[in-house]
């Protein structure tokens, strides 16, 4: 993925779409947030995010804690 417009100081403003590299760490994988996307979700530091993905499947439902309503995250093309 690749950066595109869609960040402000305050969050997103249309749509964002930015690469995260996965980091092998003790036993797990970690993969930052977008600072856009923390400032748009209001999270911070010891907030709990809900990853949701079915077998098979090549992509993820991420979910802010608290929230009904998530968006869909996927393997690309590249």
């Amino acid at each position: 993925m690749s950066k595109t417009e869609g960040h402000k100081d305050g969050g997103i403003t249309h749509l964002l779409a930015e690469g995260r590299r996965v980091q092998d760490g003790d036993g797990s994988y970690s993969v930052t947030i977008p600072k856009a996307l923390a400032n748009e979700w209001g999270l911070e530091g010891g907030d709990e995010l809900l990853f949701m993905a079915e077998e098979g499947e090549s992509k993820a439902t991420i979910y802010e804690s608290g929230s009904e309503s998530g968006f869909s995250v996927g393997p690309t093309d590249d």
